[in-house]
């Protein structure tokens, strides 16, 4: 089997994902994309827009500067003046996007998603502007499909095996197998996520630069599992200890050409913050247990669940802020040569991203509540229509819209979702960074490197190469 190339290819600033630019791609659907993108272009409406000097129209701020930054804050670590790091993705665009991949991925049974997955990265990180150049993503969707069949094709007998196995032990040994497989798929996890994130840096360019993870997977997943049990035998208390311990292995085997990266974090730092944070997780739920044990009577019944209600947003709300301060703190701890980064990322703007996302959820859903009230009454209508009697056409008209309607509640939700949620949590993540120093050190990589071939097949299991 040939290796393809994945190169950075000089197609030209933007080019759309086909010669024909106004349509989506109807011949074959699972022809990969075959365009880059590197810079501002005219004609490029949804899929591959980088950034313009030209404002976008609507809410969308002029594609000058940072539209997706906050400005400094107080709290926010600062290096001098930093550099510009800018992400000028278009919500939008992502919906669009989101509603081809969404359409091609049902119409092909689940198989299109590796190519829809290589089309919203293309989007994304060509989007994402370092000292005015955007980062490039090769990667192809033949790729991660062969990835997913290889891992196919070796787990499903081993788990064959397994309840094979189990069906013949002992009654007081039939559990063996389940706890071994329990364990086993905690450790791939970690594999699992270490061989995606590799597998994504080798196919991300910065002005022909190519990015690349170095150090094996079994050893972070080693690190990961090892510290998880930590964590686990804790109650929660040192899990900074496996944050730590993973981001610096992670980052200490980055590299950008030539270049390594850095990570000078301390699990002192991130326990000392941490520690109040699990002090309040532990008090919240303490208070609950506890009210829950005295409320009694029907008199009383509201107290324990107002109380759960008041504990389930108030512990979201402090990992939500701890796991904020990690994200600024992972910033301003590492390092790529004389290059030092920094992020402004603010609580608030994960809440209002949320808030958003749960009010557009709850206005689909009420909107699809209604169509199917209406509807529901009209085929209720029809059912005992003495004149509909024998006449199943006329009620099926009214009971498929019914159908569909349930069946697109989930594929609408999933795309608002990721639109209005996870990719605004990443414009933020990446719009607050910032770095400091010149970009003079960096230089393409001469070594032959052992570049995987194939994509993120074992990440399928878990889900993990959404971007």
């Amino acid at each position: 089997m040939s290796t393809e190339n994945t190169e950075p290819r000089n197609d030209g600033p933007n080019k759309l994902l086909s010669e024909n630019s106004t349509s989506e791609p109807t011949a074959n659907i699972y022809d990969d994309v075959t365009s880059q993108n590197t810079a501002s272009s005219q004609d490029h409406p949804v899929y591959m827009e980088g950034p313009t000097t030209s404002g976008t129209g609507g809410n969308e701020p002029p594609h000058t500067g940072q539209p997706w930054g906050n400005g400094p804050s107080d709290g926010a670590p600062s290096h001098g003046q930093p550099g510009d790091i800018s992400y000028f993705g278009r919500w939008q665009d992502v919906l669009k996007l989101c509603c081809w991949n969404t359409l091609w991925t049902i119409l092909t049974l689940g198989i299109f998603r590796f190519w829809a997955k290589t089309r919203m990265r293309r989007y994304i990180w060509s989007n994402i502007v370092i000292d005015g150049d955007a980062l490039e993503y090769t990667g192809r969707g033949l790729e991660l499909f062969l990835g997913f069949v290889i891992v196919t094709l070796i787990f499903v007998p081993v788990i064959l095996a397994l309840n094979l196995i189990g069906s013949m032990l002992p009654a007081h040994l039939m559990m063996l197998p389940m706890i071994f497989t329990y364990i086993a798929v905690a450790f791939l996890f970690f594999v699992a996520t270490y061989r995606a994130t590799r597998y994504r840096y080798s196919r991300t360019f910065w002005r022909g630069i190519r990015a690349r993870l170095s150090g094996s997977a079994f050893k972070y997943a080693l690190i990961g599992f090892g510290t998880s049990i930590v964590t686990l035998l804790s109650l929660g208390l040192l899990a900074p200890l496996g944050f730590i311990a993973t981001t610096r292995y992670q980052t200490d085997n980055t590299w950008i050409g030539d270049t390594q990266a850095r990570f000078n974090g301390t699990f002192g730092a991130a326990f000392k913050r941490w520690l109040k944070s699990w002090a309040i997780l532990v008090l919240v739920v303490g208070s609950v247990i506890a009210l829950s044990a005295v409320a009694s009577g029907p008199s009383m019944i509201w107290l324990p669940i107002a109380a759960g209600v008041i504990a389930y947003f108030g512990v979201a709300f402090v990992f939500l802020n701890y796991n904020v301060w990690l994200f600024r703190y992972q910033a301003d701890c590492t390092e790529m040569g004389a290059i030092r980064f920094s992020s402004n990322l603010q609580t608030s703007q994960y809440i209002k991203i949320i808030l958003r996302f749960l009010g557009l959820s709850l206005l689909l859903l009420i909107v699809a509540g209604l169509l199917m009230l209406v509807f529901g009454g009209f085929a209720a209508f029809s059912a005992f229509n003495p004149g509909n009697a024998g006449n199943p056409q006329q009620i099926a008209a009214v009971f498929i819209p019914i159908v569909i309607a349930m069946l697109l509640i989930g594929p609408l939700l999933s795309i608002v979702g990721f639109t209005f949620m996870i990719h605004s949590m990443l414009a933020a993540d990446i719009s607050s960074l910032a770095y400091q120093g010149e970009i003079t050190d960096l230089h393409a990589n001469a070594e032959a490197q052992n570049i995987p071939r194939t994509g993120e097949g074992l990440a399928e299991a878990f889900d993990l190469g959404g971007i």
